[in-house]
């Protein structure tokens, strides 16, 4: 079961917060490129800062909430020219914004006198049935929160190395997911099936079964349980949980999340986490001891992960990450030495414009018997209608020259190494998402990926 590696205050001061970032964005870019959200981090474009309004998991991705699913029917899919609720809900001009987790309804403002009320638009009738589990078909009681994923691949390479695979397809991920909300008590689990290669670099460390080759395995990503405090802007919980780091993008080979280790595909770990979610500011700390889904225990890493993100307005959010943890041995190399791994950065997401969204995030990498690297991506979110997304990112990382090896740096190891994606994504139908990315990096070959989504 051993997992080889391959706010402002005001109108006047949100413009001068806006003019500052776009002022910086240039900055940015160069720093990424010299050096180094499934949740949907673009949801910041609405107004979502934080992750507790539409998903159990404190900092966001797989079960959804009931608001949550109300809220992928209205804002998230293509309508088709359907005119829904949302879209007709009139904005009030304020000097405050959206918390990190507050809710679309908004009751202290003063009432003021209305004018001779329009006739209601045409179906303006909030989410449709179909946004429920199952597309509506079932409806679990109130205390229960139900739900699954299921993920097919296609991969076409172009390849440039003799034995290199061309073309392949495969169910990437298919998981079920259940949650309890009893009084104050919390409990979330996921369990799932995956074929897991032993050369294969994902899932392995998710396995709960021993079957090794081209055989199936159970999985489980994520099972904890949990208490809210002060009305759930405070969750306590314990068990195999996500690990708080940087964007929650769901692109978990992308570098920044590969070579940090946490992505949402296998990475998560065993222990206690802390979470908050305020007004203006939202963050969680958690004690790692270990994943006990690997074998033996001197593999398994034991410290700490966090993030404190801060919402400046309702269009800009910025953060910092940290995580230290330590093995007795090393999981990626092999060795049977002592290895500590640090990685701290910064991240950003910024609905600079209506449609367009901006995410960024750069880590530095310390670790035992390498150089200092770094990891880092910056992307462009546009959605020209609702539901269709157009995405370009660049990527870097370089993990490090690894003290006292034979062979000389190279890129990626020592040397910067350069990716890009160009992504559109598409919500077409109701729990349906289709995606296609075309993939270059650095000394690999051109890589096109081709998805279909469907949610429960």
């Amino acid at each position: 079961m051993l997992r080889l590696r391959s706010c402002g205050r005001g109108p006047e001061g949100f413009r001068r917060v806006r003019r500052l970032f776009l002022a910086c964005i240039p900055a940015l870019v160069v720093l990424l490129a010299g050096t180094e959200a499934h949740a949907y981090p673009w949801m910041i474009r609405h107004g979502y800062g934080g992750c507790t309004t539409c998903h159990m998991d404190p900092s966001g991705g797989e079960l959804l909430t009931r608001y949550g699913r109300a809220q992928g029917d209205l804002l998230l899919r293509t309508h088709y020219g359907r005119q829904t609720a949302s879209l007709h809900t009139p904005k009030q001009k304020t000097d405050s914004f959206d918390s990190f987790d507050s809710f679309d309804d908004d009751t202290s403002a003063p009432a003021k006198p209305k004018p001779k009320p329009a006739p209601p638009p045409p179906k303006a009738s909030g989410p449709s049935p179909s946004a429920g589990f199952l597309w509506g078909l079932l409806k679990p009681p109130d205390w229960l929160l139900v739900g699954g994923s299921y993920r097919h691949m296609t991969v076409i390479r172009l390849a440039k190395r003799a034995g290199q695979r061309t073309f392949w397809t495969f169910p990437m991920m298919a998981d079920v997911y259940g949650g309890l909300e009893v009084g104050d008590f919390r409990a979330e689990g996921s369990l799932g099936v995956a074929k897991v290669p032993a050369q294969f670099a994902y899932t392995r460390a998710a396995q709960i079964t021993t079957n090794q080759g081209d055989q199936f395995n159970l999985i489980s990503r994520t099972h904890w349980l949990g208490w809210a405090f002060s009305n759930e802007k405070y969750l306590l919980r314990a068990g195999r949980i996500n690990l708080p780091f940087g964007v929650r993008i769901p692109e978990h080979v992308m570098w920044v999340r590969a070579a940090t280790r946490t992505d949402r595909e296998s990475e998560q770990q065993h222990g206690v986490a802390f979470a908050y979610n305020g007004d203006v500011f939202r963050g969680e700390i958690m004690a790692i001891a270990g994943n006990y889904q690997i074998n033996p225990d001197r593999f398994r890493e034991r410290g700490y992960s966090g993030y404190l993100e801060w919402m400046l307005a309702d269009w800009a959010a910025v953060g910092a990450s940290s995580l230290v943890t330590h093995a007795q041995a090393d999981i990626t190399t092999l060795e049977d030495q002592p290895t500590l791994r640090q990685t701290h950065g910064l991240f950003a997401r910024l609905a600079v414009v209506p449609r367009v969204v901006v995410l960024a995030e750069g880590d530095a990498l310390l670790e035992s018997r390498h150089d200092p690297g770094y990891a880092g991506f910056l992307q462009a979110d546009y959605e020209p209608v609702q539901g269709l997304h157009f995405d370009a990112t660049g990527e870097v990382v370089d993990e490090g020259y690894e003290k006292g090896a034979l062979q000389a740096k190279s890129p990626g190891f020592g040397q910067p190494r350069f990716g890009g994606w160009l992504s559109t994504f598409w919500f077409f139908l109701p729990h349906f998402e289709a995606r296609l990315d075309g993939v270059v990096r650095q000394q690999d070959s051109f890589e096109l990926l081709a998805q279909l989504h469907v949610y429960l």
